[in-house]
């Protein structure tokens, strides 16, 4: 494939982000391999190509690899951006077996650095990793192309996994013209859980609809996957609860944001509820956050914690699937006027409280992977907060996070800055 030129180079180091809100100088070590790993996903300093305008192909992955610059954005996937897809995988495939397979497969790496230097490139606002991230997408949307010629090569959890990883790109590179593309090559691999033998596969779809879900909320729309009434195969970790609710919440975004959609009878708002509260009675007590006031700083949020990131992530797509289903509750019976505003009242209530819940679980957590998966829940229930105390905090942090991760939240933000008045 033509190899995309890269431009735009000055020749200038960048400071650190580290650096420059200590306001100190930014030092550089030259040659020198990094140490132990490290699991802050602030940028310290950027991978650099020793040519400006060579592109590095991934054809090869292990020659790809030989190069200084591409081995720094593929360790930088595995010491920062890996969690974030094992948020509710005790396996941690894709932190742990995706970066091996990857090895050997040119889709999944060129996805890896791909997203990898755009993380980055978002992080820093730097548009050299900018254009190295599009060559490696503009690679990996061409070998994608090419596998759907062989179905037999292409249903695997390399390419799932592959997906996964551009999807990321393409919502943290905010380019949505491509999404379709990817839903049309997820369709082809699976359409559910039960289709997916355990392991990679399995893991990626899971990731898949987290990140469906992410992106509905943030756009009060539907899925872009369809997800049927059957129970998806749950193993015997804790964290399958996690996957569970998701699949829940999943459903009750379909059903309920749809732009055409139906509003919802009794008759199909009582199991969504029913089986919303069975999940959450057969929670094990583990679950259940601690509760412990004024621990790190003052804050207008209750400090309310988990000890497991699938814990927190499980807890706020239930407050979100119970939100969503509060607007969507039907009227059983003709209201009066007076009876109409307690209603109101009481929703009203409901929905801060959720609302609370939601936002209390992000802002105590110091976990890029958590706050990852929180930006859609926020961005849909975050709007329900009534104290603009509490709005100001949320907006302060979601600040801060989104410059961490390098995500795209400045939509979140204003919609909660016209919220606040």
């Amino acid at each position: 494939m033509p190899r995309p030129p890269l431009k735009n180079r000055d020749g200038c180091r960048p400071v650190c982000l580290r650096c420059q809100r200590s306001s100190r100088e930014c030092q550089w070590r030259h040659s020198e391999c990094p140490g132990q790993t490290s699991r802050s996903p602030v940028v310290e300093a950027q991978p650099d190509f020793r040519d400006p305008g060579e592109y590095i192909s991934t054809t090869d992955p292990e020659r790809a690899l030989q190069d200084p610059g591409v081995a720094q954005i593929f360790r930088y996937y595995i010491e920062n951006l890996a969690s974030w897809y094992d948020l509710n995988d005790s396996k941690r495939h894709f932190e742990d077996v995706v970066p091996v397979c990857a090895r050997q497969n040119s889709l999944l790496l060129s996805a890896i650095l791909a997203f990898s230097a755009a993380s980055q490139s978002s992080s820093l606002s730097n548009d050299s990793l900018s254009e190295v991230a599009d060559a490696y997408h503009l690679e990996s949307v061409q070998t994608l192309r090419s596998l759907t010629e062989n179905i037999n090569e292409f249903r695997t959890g390399e390419t799932l996994a592959a997906i996964c990883i551009l999807r990321s790109y393409e919502i943290i590179s905010q380019n949505a013209s491509a999404q379709n593309h990817l839903r049309g090559s997820y369709s082809l691999i699976a359409s559910g859980p039960n289709d997916l033998e355990p392991g990679l596969m399995r893991a990626g779809f899971w990731n898949y609809l987290r990140e469906d879900i992410t992106v509905a909320l943030m756009e009060k729309r539907n899925l872009m996957i369809e997800l049927n009434d059957q129970q998806p195969p749950l193993l015997d970790g804790e964290n399958d609860s996690a996957n569970y609710i998701s699949y829940i919440l999943g459903r009750v975004i379909n059903r309920c944001l749809h732009k055409d959609g139906e509003p919802l009878d009794q008759h199909e708002w009582d199991p969504l509820k029913e089986e919303l509260d069975s999940w959450k009675v057969s929670l094990p007590s583990s679950f259940e956050p601690i509760i412990t006031p004024g621990l790190c700083r003052e804050s207008r949020f209750p400090f309310a914690w988990n000890t497991s990131k699938w814990h927190t992530a499980s807890l706020q797509y239930y407050h979100t699937a119970m939100t969503i289903l509060c607007l969507a509750e039907p009227v059983s019976h003709a209201m009066n006027t007076l009876q109409h505003i307690e209603r109101m009242k009481s929703i009203e209530a409901k929905l801060e409280y959720h609302a609370i819940q939601v936002c209390t679980l992000a802002i105590t957590s110091n976990s890029a992977p958590v706050w990852v998966n929180s930006f859609g829940p926020i961005s849909f229930c975050g709007l329900w907060l009534r104290q603009p105390e509490m709005l100001v905090e949320l907006t302060t942090e979601l600040k801060k996070w989104g410059g961490k991760t390098g995500w795209p939240v400045s939509s979140i933000v204003n919609s909660l800055t016209k919220a606040s008045g």
